[in-house]
């Protein structure tokens, strides 16, 4: 097992001297992180990204983790799994963000890893850069022990008379309280010391000694190596803003037990329920129970049985008049989501416009609201030419094929987000790629994807940072709507058929990565590239039809930009990319 800890530096203290190494093992690792920050550093929300700089697979973003809220000890639930091949050279960078106030995310700082050296040495050293100096970032590198159970384990959990923890001076405080849900070490059973690793958090539910958590869903893989007796621990805290939760009982289950203790007379089945346990005063003491409302497994992605779990828990009723105020919403919603069909897709040359921003593209759709309106009730909205165009598609999916209980509950920017991914569905011909995908399916933007691994990625506050759709038959252009994602930081959607980039690229001012090698691009790159200033990686070589000067671009990235090209043709130019083809 390797140890990462950080002051200053990274050291990995590997306990039994080397790891053991298989040749060409899918996901055989995961990098689990935390991290202590010192006390004069003050931290909103923090989450962290991993990326692979190195290797066989560089440039992909292997995600990120949740954000944690106010906590200068953050445990992050999230794991990431490698793609391990020995000798391979793969560098992953970890990077560290304060979400501040929900609205905005500033980079602390970050550290990057050579996986091969982790996994055969005893210790090793990384320099720090940033602010992360000042930070204690804790990493552990597993061996997964993968069983033969695939797809999603879909649960909801509510306590019952829990033990109060904040009786507060006249006895009318409630406790706050949350679970964590953690799986055994595979190395626990060699040592006398228990060692469990936290693989998911729940909200805490404030004043409340009854609480009915939300229901979640989470891979086998990940919660229990895939292994449906495999012991987890679930435990309740007292939540504490500054991080210092109070334990309030724990009970040791396996995924198999949880389906065995479903509750079958109502949500307070005291007989079906788990009991959670303390040590109080040298002995175990009762704090309360545990109902298992949902234990049900489906295919990864599957979001029919949350929904169903959620009806069964507000009460017929109760839905409906949620439905209701929905509708209402939605109804107000609705003049934004028309106007923004005005953005159509774009010639494919080069872009001579003046520079555009994120509140300038934002504006183009408020600002023509009622020219749109006024225009489409004349003509007839789904009727005419634009009937069968990416905009329109998506517009009738999201107003008519979209399950209500996404739409009408989103807040706009959801709304926007949901609407540029559907656009791109259409314009990219999604009913046509290969492999399946739950692409316009009821789950959220960020679940959109497959069974490979590809598919949405987003940040803990829900917003897109980056879509990997590798050798897909994706074919036409991509849409200007991708400009309504401004969290967006990778395009990966090399091998496909692609044969345009929109004018507007240059708004995503956050893209570090931009992989659209071996497609079918054609014309002039758009001149808003430029713009980009953020870029890392760009990777457009292999595209014999496309045309265009990258100096502009070049004048603007970071010192260590790396970029490839067809840059070896005369109608191409590219003097900082490193590969000319």
């Amino acid at each position: 097992m390797g140890r990462i800890t950080m002051n200053g530096t990274i050291t990995v203290d590997d306990t039994d001297g080397q790891i053991e190494v298989q040749d060409n093992m899918l996901g055989a690792y995961q990098l689990s992180l935390s991290a202590q920050f010192l006390s004069r550093f003050k931290v909103s929300s923090s989450y962290a990204s991993v990326k692979i700089i190195e290797g066989s697979y560089r440039g992909t973003d292997l995600g990120e983790t949740e954000c944690i809220p106010r906590s200068s000890t953050p445990d992050w639930c999230k794991t990431f799994f490698l793609d391990f091949v020995p000798g391979d050279g793969t560098v992953v960078e970890i990077s560290i963000y304060d979400f501040n106030n929900g609205s905005t995310a500033y980079k602390i700082g970050g550290s990057r890893i050579r996986i091969e050296e982790v996994a055969k040495r005893k210790g090793i050293e990384v320099p720090l850069s940033g602010s992360l100096s000042n930070v204690r970032l804790m990493c552990r590198l597993d061996k997964c022990m993968m069983g033969t159970e695939k797809g999603d384990l879909i649960f909801h959990i509510r306590g019952l008379d829990m033990n109060n923890k904040e009786p507060g001076p006249f006895g009318l405080g409630r406790s706050d309280p949350f679970y964590e849900i953690s799986k055994k070490h595979p190395d626990s059973s060699d040592s006398d010391i228990e060692d469990w690793n936290a693989v998911y958090r729940s909200e805490h539910i404030t004043n409340h000694l009854n609480p009915m958590w939300k229901d979640a869903r989470l891979g086998l893989p990940e919660l229990c190596f895939g292994d449906l007796d495999w012991p987890l621990k679930i435990t309740v805290y007292d939540y504490d803003k500054n991080g210092k939760h109070d334990e309030m009982g724990s009970v040791v289950t396996s995924v198999k037990e949880m389906q065995q203790r479903i509750s079958i007379r109502g949500n307070s089945d005291r007989a079906q329920a788990f009991m959670l346990t303390k040590e109080l005063r040298g002995r175990q003491s009762n704090t309360g129970f545990l109902c298992i409302l949902k234990a049900s497994i489906g295919p990864p992605g599957d979001r029919k049985t949350i929904r169903a779990g959620r009806k069964q828990q507000d009460g017929g009723g109760k839905l409906s008049a949620w439905i209701a105020f929905g509708l209402l919403i939605f109804m107000v919603l609705l003049p934004l989501i028309i106007g923004l069909v005005i953005a159509r897709e774009e010639e494919m040359t080069v872009d001579t416009t003046p520079e555009t921003t994120f509140d300038s593209y934002y504006d183009d759709y408020k600002r023509d609201l009622n020219v749109t309106l006024r225009d489409g009730i004349k003509s007839g909205y789904l009727s005419g030419h634009h009937a069968l165009d990416p905009q329109t598609k998506a517009l009738d999916w999201l107003t008519t094929q979209d399950s209500g209980s996404n739409v009408t509950t989103n807040s706009t920017s959801e709304l926007l987000q949901r609407y540029a991914m559907a656009v791109f569905y259409y314009a990219t011909d999604g009913d046509n790629w290969n492999r399946n995908t739950t692409f316009l399916s009821d789950a959220s933007v960020c679940d959109w994807g497959s069974n490979y691994g590809d598919g949405v990625t987003c940040n803990g506050a829900g917003q897109v940072t980056s879509f990997r759709l590798f050798n897909r038959g994706l074919t036409g252009s991509l849409p200007s709507e991708i400009g309504l994602l401004f969290s967006l930081r990778g395009i990966f959607l090399s091998m496909n058929n692609i044969t345009g980039i929109p004018s507007r690229i240059g708004s995503l001012r956050n893209l570090e990565d931009l992989y659209l090698s071996r497609n079918d691009l054609l014309g002039g790159i758009p001149e808003s590239i430029s713009k980009l200033r953020n870029l890392e990686s760009l990777h457009i070589q292999d595209n014999p039809r496309l045309t265009g000067d990258l100096d502009p671009l070049c004048s603007n990235v970071k010192p260590f930009f790396y970029g490839a090209a067809d840059c070896k043709k005369p109608d191409l130019i590219c003097s900082c990319c490193k590969a000319c083809s």
